[in-house]
């Protein structure tokens, strides 16, 4: 635990909401970080509510009322609440792992800032997601004011006031005027830093836009700027968007931190196992980034997974275009490519970032990697003899790990190929003179089954021919000896 951090309260108000509330309390207890409390207020519940609260765990500190409404239990978590630092997951939403890592970083580069927001991402269970200007219509990412995406500073909340409690809705939206009206610091990261579960039980379901009481809520921010003398006045940067982003993470034991991408494309079989593969590595990752690159039927992950990946869908554009959008948005300090039918071993990063971490100098790790027959083939040879153990150099993302610097040095994949992008980056990062080592042990298992992109794409293969040349036109161009030895 580093001294230097602050304590962080996580408040989660409650009522009703037993479907969802051990999701939420899993979400935050899955931060890499310390130290935090979490506050679970039942606002009331007459459902299994506090059965659920009661084996929650010895993490969780847990308060009784009366039904007052959202806003008096999340006062009342701050009244309970011991941190410097405050924020808010409610009972059916969930965090994506990472976030208080990146935005308590971003509060303490900044001692005036109040408040740190980020994008909000919404999972839908069993509903339509709601018909709102998204910034991505196919990600369900938006820039939004909401609660539930933040971390506060206290001395925000003793400056701006809590809650009003005689608000039913909207009451965050009323807090954020107040903090605006004084001019308190805030910031916007592009980060999804809060998914919203949209189901059938939200409260604001069914609700007339009258019932917002956002005509209220706006009336009162009038009516304080009128007797302030500060009639006509807008709440100018309201979208405080940010513009500086923080050094790379580092975990709570000072290693380098490292982001693991997952392009997918239709094929989402064994999608849940290779981010399992992911989760389970000893060294944690700080993030799981997904790209559905326009899947016919878009990605849906189990609901154990939710919180703890980040999914981005696009438009079909090809795996390295799907690499590229994830890899610009990329927090860690390093940056791992995992295919979406491969599986790691579960040492992989954890040797791989050791071996990077000798040398400085060192820039790119690659490690054997390991054939095997999916099980679920039917007529395949899985004899031991078909199986193989063998190095693929600089040809295989999935056994790869590079610095986050270096790539972008490099710069990114190729997106008019389909096949050998990777191949045709590894050769431009290796005429820029970055640096490798290759690990003696196999970190990867590719996974050979009856939809294998080699396989079902033959006619594509030119592909390969294409970089290969390109890469001896740069040498030649150059000056330098075309032959590969």
């Amino acid at each position: 635990m580093s001294p230097q951090r602050p304590f962080v309260s996580v408040i989660t108000p409650v009522y009703n909401g037993a479907r969802y509330l051990v999701d939420a309390v899993t979400s935050v207890e899955r931060q890499d970080y310390e130290p935090f409390e979490i506050i679970v207020v039942d606002d009331g519940s007459t459902d299994e509510t506090p059965r659920v609260i009661a084996e929650l765990g010895r993490r969780v500190r847990a308060f009784r009322q009366g039904n007052g409404g959202p806003a008096a239990a999340r006062n009342r978590g701050i009244a309970e609440a011991r941190g410097e630092l405050l924020a808010f997951c409610d009972a059916d939403d969930a965090w994506p792992d990472g976030k208080l890592d990146l935005q308590v970083g971003r509060l303490q580069q900044d001692p005036e800032l109040a408040v740190v927001l980020g994008r909000v991402q919404y999972i839908a269970d069993g509903v339509e997601l709601p018909n709102v200007p998204y910034e991505d219509p196919d990600a369900k990412v938006l820039t939004h004011v909401h609660l539930g995406s933040g971390v506060y500073r206290r001395s925000a909340f003793e400056r701006v006031g809590s809650f009003d409690a005689t608000l039913r809705f909207s009451e965050d939206v009323d807090w954020f005027y107040r903090a605006r009206e004084l001019r308190a610091k805030i910031r916007i990261l592009p980060d999804v830093t809060l998914y919203y579960r949209v189901h059938r039980s939200n409260m604001t379901r069914g609700k007339h836009a009258s019932d917002f009481e956002l005509t209220a809520v706006l009336k009162r921010s009038v009516d304080r700027r009128k007797a302030a003398g500060r009639e006509g006045v807008s709440l100018e940067g309201w979208r405080d968007l940010d513009d500086v982003q923080p050094a790379g993470p580092r975990s709570a034991l000072g290693e380098p931190t490292v982001s693991v991408i997952i392009p997918v494309f239709d094929e989402t079989r064994y999608l849940a196992e290779a981010i399992d593969s992911a989760l389970a590595q000893t060294h944690r990752p700080v993030e799981i980034i997904v790209v559905d690159d326009g899947s016919d039927e878009p990605v849906r992950l189990p609901d154990r997974l939710l919180g703890r990946v980040i999914v981005v869908r696009s438009a079909h554009r090809g795996q390295g275009a799907a690499r590229n959008l994830a890899a610009a948005r990329a927090r860690g300090e390093l940056l791992a490519f995992l295919d979406a039918d491969d599986v790691w071993l579960p040492d992989k990063l954890e040797h791989q970032v050791a071996a990077l971490g000798s040398d400085d100098s060192l820039d790119m790790c690659f490690g054997y990697v390991e054939e095997f027959f999916s099980p679920d083939l039917e007529h395949a040879d899985t004899s031991p003899a078909r199986m193989q153990v063998y190095e693929r150099r600089g040809a295989l993302p999935s056994t790869f790990v590079v610095r986050t610097r270096a790539f972008r040095r490099v710069g990114k994949f190729r997106e008019d190929v389909v096949f050998a992008e990777f191949i045709d980056w590894y050769a431009r990062a290796t005429e820029a003179g970055v640096r490798e080592v290759k690990l003696d042990r196999v970190v990867a298992r590719r996974r050979i089954h009856d939809r294998n992109a080699g396989i079902l794409r033959r006619d594509l293969r030119g592909n390969y021919a294409q970089v290969l040349k390109d890469a001896l036109d740069r040498r030649r161009a150059g000056g330098a000896p075309t032959s590969a030895g």
